[in-house]
């Protein structure tokens, strides 16, 4: 399934709603979690899909570092 911002959008209010909401419906599908841990999950696939259809990247870059010789 193509995820949309919108998609995005509902399951981060649901999170953030607090409530204990466990479904969720996305267009034609409802989505049932056991835990908010699958919610969370479930959230970075979708920033990661939606990200990659826009064309922008999630990538997250550390520095190295090391003690002089």
């Amino acid at each position: 399934m193509a995820w949309t911002q919108a998609d995005v959008e509902a399951l981060e209010r649901a999170i953030a709603d607090g409530k204990g909401a466990r479904s969720i419906q996305f267009a034609d599908q409802v989505v049932t979690f056991n835990s908010i841990t699958e919610m969370l999950e479930l959230l970075a696939i979708m920033r990661n899909g939606v990200s990659s259809a826009a064309g922008t990247s999630q990538r997250t870059r550390y520095a190295a570092t090391r003690k002089g010789f």
